[in-house]
């Protein structure tokens, strides 16, 4: 089930910037989500700061890993399934800026937009939006705001506000709030989209306010977690004006009246900080003495610094993960606003990670899924390594709480982490689609292993990686078992791989293969602490009980490792049972009718041959080492035919697969599936957050795609083509402390080594010396 999307741009084509050119309340949620601010800590969905009556949007603000958590209620419980829920909260909203001229409030949906214009600017780092509008009684103003998140310090955000009056001279209101009426989403039929929490999760402890500034503290009542938001104004005009500050309930506001003169503009500035205890570690009077300082040392710098603050962050990120196609405006719009969106919503801290949605919707409620080891990790990579390692070493943070869960699932050692997650316990309500996907251990164990081979980073391994190393593969020693049946081959039953359409399965081949490689590399990186490291190896050995016997037992395991295979059909079986189900009749299955799992009971769906997603095909791509051509493209052949992409997850592994088997066309309409997916909204639920790993997916399919790229066992090889239609593609790859530069055009591939040491790569299996920084050697590509 292949194909790409042709449609028309909701936005218009270009470069570096997203462009809404006309109001439609209609769109007005999509909107929301596209234009969306965040620094990886604080997001801000892209509301507009006067608001909008309720039902045209969701007003959204929320915090990277603070949630409150309620028990999840089963009308059948059964030992050790998930016990609470973790909800990422709708904080503080601190957007809010009211506008009045004489009395009437400005409002988009009343009087007249006599012209409009917002802008997301992908190398400023800010939203910016320029309207002209005339009131129902006829008077006009110009208004711009601009607004960012801080990239240098996570927990501030600011807006410049300049209203002009164009065609009168008269009162005008300012009215700048903090408001804390905020709830959370409610889920309804379909789980994916909101959470169980009903009215304020979030409880008001205190607001205040002066002549500039406001405070709201707040607490969750489960959690625990307390929350300051604290803002600081300032206005600037040569009109008289007046101040004034108050609360309600829920608000802490400050009011300015100016005695507006015509063409005059009147400029605010709105400063904000968040800061949380569970991420500052303070709590009461401390927390509070924080945000107020936060927000006062934001005025004091002022929005230009700060915005230029941003800018040269942004020009650092680009000048390392930028990727410049020539020949389609369309894709290098699309690549650059995910890749944009990917670094907005990476915790960097090592205490959060990346949800499904990022910070722009509620979608998923802000969990943490195996999406961030497949998807996300390898493009920050090979881009961003530091940011890598911080996503990892969440997961370190996290191993005590996947070592009780492994008690709770009956294994004596070892950790098993969990499939959805904020705080690190397991809060997937339904089982066979959570907990049964064991193969996150793996996912998480692949991604330690890439990250040490790319940067050669050993002090991390040897201080956080070994650990989940050995704790990952000791799971899989208690899980699997030797079973005669099978030839005494190495059984991991019952369990879920990534198709979710096919759960609770016996030797899902992914599962076994990753399993395989967890249990190999935990191994051999044993033996080499023992050589090179032996007293941290000592170390780790007493602390985590280790004992000689297990590494065997790993090594065994791994070699024994039962991998399904049929031998008549020259087939990699999904799993045991894959092939003896019925095919799903997809030439009777109305268009209306997928995704699958919102109109078909699961059990419909599992007796049936269908994939919700790449599952087998997933495995050729991240051990493609172990699979030869024919293997990759007889699988290929057949389980494309069965797959419905329900997942977003999906097409990027199949594009990628597709253009190392020399499947060209497929491969580009994959990859169109994927470039604009959230820009053209193909699924139609942009309004719901944006579809994270699918936009880490676009950078793979073009990278690890087009460009062949991959990392084998310490080697960089690419086996580079170019696209039909397109003049030219680059990018950059960070590998082992160097930058190299790879163009391809039709005049080959050109390679250069930008920074570090001299390095051999590989290109289409021949070596290739960098051994000059800025000399381009260049290598015939295929055609």
């Amino acid at each position: 089930m292949s194909g790409s999307k042709v449609v028309e741009p909701i936005y218009p084509y270009a470069e570096w910037d997203i462009i809404e050119t006309s109001f439609n309340v209609n769109y007005n949620a999509r909107n929301e989500t596209i234009f969306a601010l965040g620094n990886g800590y604080i997001g801000w969905r892209g509301t507009f700061e006067e608001g909008l009556p309720k039902g045209y949007g969701v007003e959204g603000t929320y915090l990277n890993g603070f949630y409150e958590s309620q028990p999840i209620h089963y009308p059948e419980a059964a030992y050790a399934f998930a016990k609470n829920s973790q909800t990422m909260l709708n904080v503080t909203n601190g957007k809010v800026i009211k506008l009045f001229i004489e009395d009437e409030p400005f409002n988009m949906l009343e009087g007249t937009l006599l012209d409009y214009k917002r802008t997301l600017k992908l190398r400023e780092g800010l939203l910016e939006r320029e309207l002209t509008w005339r009131s129902p009684e006829g008077r006009e103003i110009k208004l711009i705001t601009r607004r960012l998140i801080c990239f240098t310090n996570k927990h501030l955000a600011a807006i410049w506000y300049q209203v002009t009056p164009l065609t009168f001279s008269g009162k005008i209101k300012i009215v700048s709030e903090l408001d804390g009426d905020v709830t959370n989403l409610t889920a309804e039929d379909d789980p994916r989209l909101g959470s169980g929490l009903k009215g304020h999760a979030l409880i008001i402890d205190h607001h205040a306010a002066n002549h500039t500034g406001g405070q709201l503290r707040q607490h969750t009542g489960t959690t625990g977690f307390e929350l300051v938001c604290a803002m600081e104004n300032d206005l600037q005009t040569t009109n008289p004006y007046t101040s004034a500050a108050s609360t309600s309930a829920f608000t802490s506001v400050i009011t300015f009246e100016i005695d507006a003169a015509q063409g005059q503009p009147i400029q605010l500035t709105k400063y904000l900080a968040y800061a949380a205890s569970n991420d500052t570690g303070q709590s009461g009077l401390a927390l509070a003495i924080t945000a107020n300082h936060l927000a006062t040392q934001a005025k004091e710098t002022g929005f230009a610094r700060l915005a230029q603050a941003q800018a040269d962050f942004l020009a650092e990120f680009w000048a390392d993960t930028d990727i410049v196609i020539k020949g389609d405006i369309a894709l290098q719009q699309g690549i650059r606003f995910n890749m944009f969106h990917l670094l907005q919503s990476a915790g960097r801290d090592g205490k959060t990670n990346m949800s499904a949605k990022g910070l722009t919707g509620e979608g998923y409620e802000g969990h943490y899924f195996w999406d961030t080891e497949v998807y996300v990790i390898p493009f920050f990579l090979y881009n961003n390594p530091q940011i890598t390692r911080k996503l990892i070493e969440y997961r370190y943070s996290i191993l005590d709480k996947a070592r009780d869960r492994a008690r709770e699932m009956a294994h004596p050692k070892g950790a098993l982490f969990p499939w959805r997650t904020i705080n690190g316990e397991e809060c997937s309500a339904y089982f066979p689609a959570g907990t049964a996907q064991y193969h996150i251990n793996a996912d998480v164990a692949l991604a330690v292993k890439r990250y040490v081979m790319a940067t050669e980073d050993n002090e991390f391994l040897v201080n956080y990686g070994a650990e989940i190393l050995f704790e990952t593969a000791r799971l899989w020693a208690s899980l699997g078992a030797y079973i005669p049946r099978k030839g005494n081959k190495f059984c991991i039953n019952e369990v879920t791989g990534p198709d979710e359409y096919s759960a609770l399965v016996n030797n899902n081949c992914y599962t076994n293969l990753m399993a395989k490689e967890n249990l190999e590399y935990a191994h051999r990186i044993a033996l080499w602490m023992q050589q090179q490291h032996a007293d941290a190896y000592h170390a780790l050995v007493a602390k985590i009980g280790l004992e000689a016997s297990e590494l065997d037992a790993w090594k065994k395991a791994a070699d024994n490792m039962y991998v399904p295979y049929d031998a008549d059909l020259q087939l990699y079986m999904q799993d045991d049972s894959f092939l003896d189900r019925v095919p799903w009749d997809f030439a009777n299955t109305p268009k209306e009718n997928y995704p699958l799992l919102i109109h078909y009971h699961p059990l419909v769906i599992y007796r049936h041959q269908v994939c919700k997603q790449a599952d087998l095909v997933l495995a050729l791509f991240l051990l493609g080492d172990k699979f030869t051509l024919d293997e990759k493209r007889r699988n290929y052949d057949f389980y494309e035919k069965v797959t419905t992409h329900d997942s977003s997850l999906s097409s990027c592994i199949f594009s990628i697969v597709a253009s190392e088997i020399g499947y060209h066309d497929k491969a580009y309409a994959y990859f169109m599936n994927t470039a604009r997916m959230d820009l053209d909204d193909y699924h139609g639920n942009v309004k719901d957050g944006v579809h994270i790993a699918n936009m880490a997916g676009t950078w793979m399919c073009l990278v690890n795609g087009f460009a062949g790229m991959h990392a084998y066992e310490d080697v960089l090889s690419l086996k580079p083509y170019l696209p039909q239609g397109w003049d030219e593609y680059s990018f950059k790859v960070n590998f082992r402390g160097r930058l190299i530069g790879v163009t391809v055009n039709q005049s080959g591939a050109s390679y250069q080594l930008l920074k570090g040491e001299p390095l051999t790569i590989q290109h289409y299996g021949q070596q290739v010396q960098l051994g000059v920084v800025n000399q381009i050697t260049v290598m015939p590509i295929a055609p």
